[in-house]
Order: structure tokens, then sequence, then C-alpha cells
């Protein structure tokens, strides 16, 4: 463990960061004073710094951070009065003293050697005090300052980032290409999170502080002779989804349900003596043995350079061999699979980067040293800053491209062969690894492998990704025990629920071939029969329908066996523009997509903005809790006529369609009451206007909030239908934000206390005769439609490619089984008692 000794001609000031570094690390770090004279008074004092150097030593290697130059002094002084084999164990950093003490003790709490955690103090030098995305308003420059030249063309735009995916890797790489292809002097900025221009002609500039998630907000700003062209092409690029929204194009898959890694395990499903329970990355079974991957050790050894010249030349050698194997790697990979090597393009842009590169070649200039300690230093930086960001997934797969990159930068310096050891596989295996970079999955030997383990990673690394992609299972975050398997162990792995059996008996091994049969027969069965309904043995039909947000998606679910749309998403056509659509607009959107579905029922969900979704059309103040904050009916509430301009549109449109509205996030009756009265009055206009619309449309709710199931009773005579979602239902009942990783162990829509919940709603429907749907992703899962089938359920709504499966689960199944699934379910004590139960009953069926 790494210990920081602060040195300051304060004693106050270093016991004050002290304390505050003890916050910072939870007091797992030893962090020891030296400030002060002896007596009390402003100096240093060697025999303080001695003393605080020896507590820290006795525990592990010691960081000093000081202020001023006579602590530096004192230091160094204190230093070479140690016994020389402590010396060695001593770093002193010039990292500011507050802000690298406490970016120290982080990367010391982290397990950190010297070297990082003197890395991490160091990267505080380069880091904002006020970050910008705090900053107020008036503080940030909305943009670089006007040059000086005034008869320089200046254009610029804003526009939000419609893809799943936002403005990173990939897109970013496509983005500073554009740019590059103009004289003009081009930034962009992300006005949502208020940070500082970059230069968008930088791939490291962009894919740091450029980047942007879907809905949020960029400006574009150029200036030079072509302008109006830059500004023209970069605004199709982004509208366009940077080309993933086209055919062809991939997002970021939907991420299963994701723990931190390592996953904090739930009472019941704590580890088993012979089993490793990790994130499931991507389904499927693997039964296969063993193949541990080590990547070829890159152990740099910082040395002093005399002829500079010379190892800025050797950088660059190394750099230009870099880029032509990402060059052969990226057509070696296009030619199985576009999609992946486009991860190829970007890491070589990142190599073509003025910013990364001349931050090598000024090390080496600045501190004499060799190329590869220059070159692990500043990629060090990178990976941390990427690390730092508070993006979230895309933010960590840039880290990993950076670190990637860096490996293969550095392996070339070192004189280091590449390894192609996962290429050229020998025999079916199972891959076992600490973690894999997107060099060494791109180039997996895809015929001979049968599955991925890795101790690190999550449901959206790189590695899942991949996995997913190529229908391969696949579990990340397993732990380090991971690495202690024997090579050729014989493994047994489950993707969909993260188990690893280690040298199982023949008895489990039999049995997961067993499910394996199952899941492929399963499968097969269910595309033969996608048209057919979903009807239980004993006679009991239920409506199995489809999650959409546009005419495409609604093609895709009519092709899947679709039923109808039970839930369309509206938000599509507010997120992605700056203005807001006309009423003439909508009604032509949503008679093309009841047109797709013919006669079959199209739910159309009211406006579900505001929160973490803001409007980029309409101004509200930021809120401390989004989720809890003016979303779905209560802004409308705020802004009245957009709902009803909405409502309009819907009523116009259903006219020889069988659409429906649901409002979302009821949580009173008042505001249900308040809803309905407005598309009343939606009505009326119409009807005084002598607009053709529909006079009986079936109107619901949908079921979302702890308040709403509770006094389902009283919300059901007042509707046609409710609607239960789900994914908000859980995290407002379990009180635990869905998107937060940390509590991915808690959030389970299959937790007793919210299919309680969904009893209560389903049981206050039926008796007030109305039907009652599901519309969240607990719909699309298999293990959970016994005990929704149990619990009365009228009506599944999924993703369009869970349809299949989910039709033929409900034919293999009897109603009067479920309602005893149903029972037993509901009196079991946790989430995972639930899941293993409903698991078995599914493999028993």
């Amino acid at each position: 463990m790494v210990g920081i000794v602060i040195v300051s001609h304060s004693d106050k000031v270093a016991a004050g960061a002290c304390e505050l570094a003890f916050q910072m690390s939870g007091e797992s770090v030893l962090v020891i004073p030296a400030g002060g004279t002896d007596d009390g008074d402003l100096g240093t004092s060697v025999e303080k710094v001695m003393g605080a150097l020896e507590r820290v030593l006795e525990r592990g290697d010691a960081l000093v951070l000081a202020d001023l130059g006579s602590a530096v002094m004192a230091t160094q002084m204190a230093i070479e009065m140690l016994n020389p084999d402590l010396q060695g164990r001593v770093q002193l950093t010039d990292a500011p003293l507050v802000e690298g003490a406490i970016a120290a003790v982080v990367a010391a709490a982290g397990g950190g050697d010297l070297t990082t955690v003197r890395r991490a103090a160091e990267q505080a030098l380069a880091t904002s005090k006020i970050p910008s995305d705090l900053l107020d308003e008036e503080a940030l420059p909305a943009e670089e300052p006007l040059p000086d030249t005034a008869d320089v063309p200046v254009e610029r735009v804003e526009l939000v980032v419609p893809n799943p995916t936002g403005l990173h890797a990939r897109p970013a790489a496509r983005f500073v290409r554009t740019a590059m292809g103009f004289e003009a002097d081009i930034t962009v900025q992300n006005v949502t999170h208020r940070r500082s221009p970059v230069n968008a002609k930088s791939m490291m500039d962009v894919a740091n502080q450029g980047t942007a998630m879907q809905d949020e907000r960029i400006r574009i700003v150029a200036r030079g002779e072509d302008a109006v062209e830059a500004i023209a092409a970069l605004r199709e690029l982004v509208t366009r989804g940077f080309g993933e929204m086209e055919a062809g194009g991939i997002g970021m898959p939907e991420p299963a349900p994701v723990s931190p890694a390592p996953p904090m395990p739930r009472v019941d499903e704590l580890p088993e003596e012979g089993k490793l329970r990790g994130i499931p990355a991507s389904e499927g079974i693997a039964i296969a043995p063993a193949l541990l991957y080590r990547p070829p050790s890159l152990d740099v050894e910082r040395r002093t350079v005399s002829d500079l010249d010379a190892e800025v030349d050797r950088l660059r050698r190394a750099l230009e061999q870099a880029r032509q194997e990402l060059t052969a790697l990226e057509q070696e990979v296009a030619s199985r699979d576009e999609d992946v090597a486009r991860i190829f393009e970007f890491q070589r842009m990142m190599l073509e980067d003025p910013s990364l590169v001349q931050s090598i070649e000024e090390r080496i200039q600045r501190e004499d040293c060799n190329a590869e300690a220059a070159a692990e230093d500043v990629i060090a930086g990178w990976v941390a800053r990427f690390e730092g960001r508070e993006d979230g997934d895309p933010m960590r797969l840039r880290a990993a491209d950076v670190r990637d990159v860096g490996n293969r930068l550095l392996r070339i310096l070192l004189g280091v062969e590449e390894s192609r050891g996962l290429s050229g596989l020998p025999e079916p295996v199972i891959v076992v690894a600490h973690d894999l970079t997107p060099s060494d999955t791109a180039r997996l030997d895809r015929d001979m492998l049968k599955g991925l383990c890795t101790a690190m990673g999550g449901a959206t690394s790189h590695v899942a990704i991949l996995a997913r992609m190529w229908g391969l299972p696949a579990v990340v975050g397993l732990g380090e025990g991971l690495l202690d398997v024997p090579e050729g162990t014989m493994l047994v792995m489950d993707g969909g629920t993260g188990i690893v059996e280690l040298a199982p008996s023949p008895d489990i091994v039999q049995s997961y071939r067993e499910r394996a049969e199952r899941q492929a027969e399963r499968q097969a069965e269910a595309l033969r029969h996608v048209e057919e309904p979903a009807v239980t043995r004993d006679g009991h039909r239920v409506e199995v329908v489809a999650n959409v947000g546009d005419a495409a998606s609604a093609r895709d679910a009519l092709a899947q066996g679709a039923e109808g749309i039970g839930l369309l998403r509206t938000e599509f056509l507010y997120l992605d523009r700056a203005t807001l659509p006309d009423e003439e607009e909508q009604v032509e959107v949503y008679r093309s997509i009841a047109q797709v579905m013919g006669e079959r029922p199209v739910i159309v969900r009211t406006l579900d903005v505001g929160g973490d979704k803001p409007l980029p059309s309409i101004a509200r103040p930021q809120e401390d809790n989004p989720a809890l904050g003016v979303r779905a009916i209560r802004l409308s509430r705020w802004y009245p006529d957009l709902l009803r301009v909405q409502l309009r549109a819907i009523l116009r449109a259903g006219v020889g369609h069988n659409l429906k509205v649901m409002f979302p996030l009821i949580a009173t009756l008042e505001e249900l009451r308040w809803a309905r009265g407005l598309l009343h009055q939606a009505q009326e206009e119409l009807a005084a206007e002598g607009l053709e619309h529909t006079t009986t449309i079936e109107m619901g709710i949908m079921i979302e909030t702890p308040a709403a199931a509770m006094m389902a009773d009283r919300l059901a005579p007042e509707v046609d239908f409710f609607s239960i979602g789900t994914n908000d239902l859980t995290q407002y009942t379990l009180a635990c934000d869905r998107g937060n990783q940390g509590l991915g162990y808690l959030f389970d829509s299959l937790d007793p206390a919210v299919l309680r919940l969904i009893e209560q709603v389903i049981e206050a429907g039926h008796a007030a005769g109305k039907w009652v749907g599901l519309c969240g992703e607990l719909g699309g899962q298999r293990e959970a439609m016994p005990v929704l089938l149990g619990l009365g359920l009228d009506e599944f709504s999924m993703t369009p490619n869970a349809i299949p499966i989910a039709k033929q689960t409900v034919r293999s199944l009897a109603r009067s089984e479920a309602q005893h699934v149903a029972r037993r379910t509901l009196s079991l004590p946790t989430a995972g008692a639930v899941r293993e139960y409903l698991v078995s009953v599914l493999d028993q069926g």
C-alpha cells in the first residue's frame, strides 16, 4: 500500500489537506502531515518529514507532496537521511498539494503502485479546479474568441446527437475525418454539459472533451473560407447519426443488467466451491477446456538519452509501424466484420492525432528520457482522463482503446514481437484472461472459440459488445480468482446467468449440454411458428406485442410475429431537433406507423421526456434529482400545449386505424383526470374545426410508481387499460437508480416487492373489467413469463427480437400450472430465489 506525506510551511494547511484526503479514501490510506516547524511556527522541519516518512514506510511505499521551495528542500534532505534500501521506496512529486493529495489517495486506495499513484497526483495539474459542467452559464465562453480579422467567414450550428452511442469512438473518428477535409478552423463543444470548445480535427480532444451522449447538444463553429461547406457537411453527418442509424450501422447493444465489477452478490448468490459468478455479458452455454491468455509483458525501463533528435526519430518510426499494423489489422478484420474493423480505424486516428504525438515528443525533449518512458507516461495520462470522466461506459471503452494503442506502440519500441496467440487455436476452447483488448478480441479464432471469460470488464466492455454481436457466450467481471484456473481445466459457462463451473462432474456437464440443446431447439421451434398466436396448452390466449420507436422498427416487429404495438415511443419526434414538431408532421408519422400495423392495435404513449431526457426546445432549470423531477405527464402540465397538439395528432391519425393513447408516469387520480380532460378538449376542438378524427379512442395509463400501483383500484374505473412500466416501477419501489452500476445487484424487477405490486395492479384492473399489459424489460424476459402469466397478465410488450421466444414460451405453459408458479413465487424472500426458481420451472418444462 502506498502512503502519502504532505509537507507544508503551515501545520494547519498540512493537517487540513490530510483531513480532506482521509475523507476521500475512507481512511484506508495512511496520510501523514508534516507541516510547520517543531515549535509550530511557519516553516519546515526535516525531523518532522523524517518522522512522517518512517511511519509511512513501515506499511509500504511513500509519495511526498510539498507546497513551497524550502518544503521540497526539507523533503530531499529527509530522503537522503533514510537508509539506502528505503530511499528507493520514496518519490517526491510536484503535484498540487490539495488536488494532488486527493488524486493520490484515490489511486492508492484502488491498489495502485507508487508510480501509478504519483502519475495520478500529477494528472491533477491538467485538471480544471472547477469542472466546466458546473460553471455558471455566464462563466462559460459560448465559443472560442473570434479572430481579429473581421472578414473571416464564421459559421456555427447547434445540434442534438441522435444516435444511441452518441459522439464517441467510431462516430468521433468520422467526425474528425470529416472536419479534417476542410481548411477552416473548426471547434466542437458539448453544450449540455457546458464544456469548453475543443479542436474538431484532434481525435484525442474530441474523444476526451468533445464527446456527447445521445440527446445531448453540441455546438460546432467553423472559421475560414470554406466554413459554410464545413458546417453543412458536419451537420449532415450528425443528423444522420454518424452513419450508425442507417442500414448496416450498429449502435450500442442494450446492456444486460449491470452489476459492479466485481459484482456485489446477494446473500443467496454467494460463490460456491468449484463455481465462479460474474456479470452476464452474452447469452449462451459453452463447454470446453480453458485456454489461459497472457499478453506479452511490456516492462518499461526509464533511462536518460543524450541524442534527443534520434530518440524522437525512433518514436516516429514506431508510430508509423503502429499505423501500418492497424491499417493491416483493419483490412484483415473488415473481410469478416466491417463494424468491428472500425474500432481500429479509430485507433489509427489516435496515432495520427497531433495532440498525442506532440505530447510524447515534448516529454522526450523536456525530460531527456527514452521514447518508451515518454509514451508510457502520456498514454497513462490519457487513460486516466477517460476513466475519470463521468460519461459512463462509452468513456471506459475509449480508455480501453487508448490503452490498446499504447500497448501496441510500447511493444514496437521495446522490440517485442506481436502475439497472434488467439488467431489460430488448436482445439475448441473457452478463453480465460484478465481482460482482452480490442486487438486481442478482433483476432479471435471464432471457429474454435466457444466462450470468453474475463476477470475484469462489464456488460458494456468491448469484449461484451463483440461477444453479443457474434452470438458468443461471455461472462466478465469474474475476479482475479479466475486466473488461478489451471490451463486445460474443463469449464462450463452460462452467459445468461454469469455462472462458470470449474472442473464440473459428468452429471453437471450433461445437464448443461441438455440445456444448450433445449435452447437451440426452442429457438428453432420459435422461429418456425412465429406467426402463430401465444396460446397456452390449456387454451388461454395472451397478446404478445412490441415496443417500437418508428416505422422501421414497426416493420421489424411484424416480421418477428408481433400482434400489435404495446408501446409506441414518441420521443424520437422531439429529441433530435431544435424545434417542436407541428400537428401535421405528427399526424403523418403516427398514420404511417398505423398503416404498417394494419388493423392491429397501436398504443401511442404521449411524450415522456424531461428529467434525464431534456427537451432541447424547452428551457427548464437544472434539477438535482431528475428521476423524481419534471418529466412525462408532469412536463405536460407545465406545457399543456405540448400534449394538446400531440393528442390532436393522435386523434386525427386514428381514423380508420386501431390507435390507443396512453399517458406516462401517472401517480395520482388528479393527474389522470387532468390528462383525460385535455383529451376531451382536443376532441371538442377538432369537432368544432370540422377536422376528421376518431371519437372512440381507448385511453390508458402507465403504472410506473408505487403510488399508482397502490391506488390501482381507484384508477381502474376511469381508464380503458393499464400498462405496467416495470423499469421505473422497479427503481421507484427499490429506491435505486437503474442507471447506477453500483446498484446493479439491487435493481431486479423480479424482486418480490415489485411482483406483489404487479399482482395488485392486475387484480385491480380485472376487478374493474379492464385488461392489463406490461411494457417494461421484464415483459421480454423468458424466466418472468410463468409468473406474469400466472398473475393474469393479458398483454406482454417487448423488443421485437424477443417476441418469437416469448410466444413459444407461452405455448409451452399451461395457465393452471402458471397460477401455481405465481403463488409459489410470491412466497419467496428474495429476487435471487425467485429467479432461480423460475429458471428451474422452465428447465423442467
